[in-house]
C-alpha cells in the first residue's frame, strides 16, 4: 500500500508542475498580448516567435510527462501480463 501512495504523491506532485507552468504561460503570453495591445503597437515577429517557443516548451512538458509518467508504465505492464512467451 505504500508503494502505491507514493506513486501517487509523485504523479499529484508533476500534476502540479505542469498546471503551474501552464498557468504561468498564461499569465505571460497574457501580460505580453496586453501591453502591445494597450500601446497600440503591432507585435514583433521576434515576440510572437518567443510566445510560440514558450507554448512549446509548454507542450514538451506535456507530452514528456505522457513518454515517461508512471501511467504509461502501468498500462504497458499490465498489457503484457497475460502474453505468452
Amino acid at each position: 500500500m505504500t508503494g502505491k501512495h507514493e506513486k501517487s504523491h509523485k504523479n499529484l506532485f508533476a500534476d502540479v508542475i505542469i498546471a503551474v507552468c501552464v498557468v504561468v504561460a498564461v499569465l505571460v503570453t497574457g501580460c505580453v498580448i496586453y501591453e502591445y495591445h494597450r500601446l497600440d503597437t503591432v507585435m514583433p515577429a521576434g515576440v510572437i516567435s518567443a510566445l510560440f517557443a514558450f507554448w512549446g516548451g509548454e507542450l514538451l512538458i506535456v507530452a514528456l510527462r505522457q513518454i515517461f509518467g508512471s501511467d504509461v508504465v502501468i498500462k504497458t505492464k499490465n498489457n503484457n501480463i497475460g502474453g505468452s512467451i
